[in-house]
């Protein structure tokens, strides 16, 4: 609630970059543009291209699988409904709209952890600059006031995991080395 209380201009800023909604690419799509202008800065062949938007894809399809057993499973309230249901605050109002469903897990820090551990291994030299656009993602849900800080920090522990759970794997498939 404090948090999304004092926002700086940078944390809106930051809150607003991660927001998708309708008609925007959201989390996925937001990580496969990061996938594409990589292959072209690359100049990766096209068998190099495709195996990264197949691993890339395959950790979300996954993690997409992960989220909304999840969010379904525990039925979590948003921060918006918690504070005003609790009585703590009857008139705050997140920074952004509210999605209308649960709350935990974040998609957008599962989805970004997951990217940032595959994108982190096809590109060894970006890892830390992978890791932490995953880190800022989850925070823009917290400056958004949709998720609480322990959504954020579930979905990224669990993102991180189908992320090196998918990179692990692609070791064994029999593909040439990347």
């Amino acid at each position: 609630m404090r948090v999304s209380r004092e926002l700086t201009p940078q944390q809106k800023r930051i809150a607003n970059v991660w927001a998708g909604g309708e008609g925007t690419p959201l989390p996925p799509g937001l990580w496969n543009q990061v996938a594409l202008a990589l292959v072209l800065e690359e100049r990766l062949s096209a068998p190099r291209a495709a195996r990264v938007f197949a691993l890339l894809n395959v950790a979300m399809g996954d993690t997409a699988v992960a989220v909304w057993d999840t969010k379904y499973a525990y039925w979590s309230p948003r921060p918006d409904t918690a504070i005003r249901d609790l009585g703590l605050d009857r008139s705050w109002k997140p920074y952004l709209g509210t999605p209308f469903f649960p709350s935990y897990v974040s998609g957008h820090s599962t989805f970004s952890a997951a990217a940032a551990e595959v994108l982190a291994y096809l590109f060894p030299e970006r890892a830390s600059q992978f890791r932490a656009k995953a880190e800022e993602a989850a925070m823009s849900r917290l400056y958004g006031g949709v998720h609480f800080r322990s959504d954020n920090e579930v979905g990224l522990r669990m993102g991180r995991q189908i992320g090196r759970l998918v990179v692990e794997r692609s070791k064994r498939d029999r593909a040439r080395s990347w």
